[in-house]
């Protein structure tokens, strides 16, 4: 079995892009892009390149008859796409920056030799596949759920990319609004408003400024029965 802060470790921003670097021609394979606030890019549109998060704030948001509502948020140091296998498809999906974001751009084919070179115990490909599990596990308890639970879920989704300021309180990040809560919880603006008062009313959520607190991260997780979840 494998320690949880083992694979975090070996798997994190720092420690990719120094394995990547012990080639010579890592210039030639990655660049480094300033990505501006409201771009986006289709997934499946560009299935040469992989992408990984240095700073900044993405939305990844499924494309289809059938996807809509289903998005998890990318936060620094993570992939945004990276194929568990070398001639898979990704499913189309869109990757909204929602805060302006720099990410590296790197070139399939070379990743996946200095991952199979640096990385043979697969920590990367293992740290993403949990992080992976994880999302769809918290997809699927979004498509379970009521009007209510829904805005529960994001804001819970928005914890987990937000900033622990003191033990079960998180600052949400700076682009949480009424509207992109609204629309990420499929739900009314005027019945999300109501939601986010009872949070207010109930201590768990300080919503007077920018940036909004969860005061009480493990009542809102309790809504959910999610309280034992570990965090990717």
């Amino acid at each position: 079995m494998y320690d949880r802060d083992e694979i975090k470790s070996l798997a994190s921003f720092s420690n990719i892009l120094r394995l990547l670097k012990k080639d010579p021609e890592f210039s030639r394979y990655c660049t480094q892009h300033r990505v501006p606030k409201g771009n986006v890019l289709t997934i499946a549109e560009d299935k040469q390149f992989c992408y990984l998060v240095e700073s900044g704030y993405l939305q990844y948001s499924y494309v289809g008859e059938f996807a809509t509502g289903y998005f998890f948020f990318i936060k620094p140091g993570r992939f945004a796409s990276l194929p568990f296998l070398k001639d898979q498809l990704p499913a189309m999906a869109k990757l909204l920056a929602v805060t302006d974001v720099v990410w590296w751009k790197i070139d399939f084919e070379f990743l996946r030799k200095m991952l199979l070179l640096e990385d043979p115990k697969n920590f990367v490909i293992l740290n993403h596949a949990l992080e992976a599990a994880f999302n769809f596990y918290m997809m699927t308890k979004k498509y379970l759920s009521t009007s209510e639970e829904r805005i529960y879920f994001c804001l819970v989704r928005l914890v987990d990319v937000g900033i622990n300021i003191r033990e079960n309180q998180v600052e949400l990040p700076l682009f949480l609004t009424y509207d992109r809560l609204a629309y990420l919880s499929n739900a009314s603006k005027g019945y999300t408003a109501n939601i986010l008062t009872k949070l207010r009313e109930d201590n768990i959520l300080d919503a007077s400024k920018k940036p909004w607190i969860i005061t009480d991260v493990a009542r809102l997780k309790a809504k959910l029965n999610i309280m034992d979840m570990p965090n990717f």
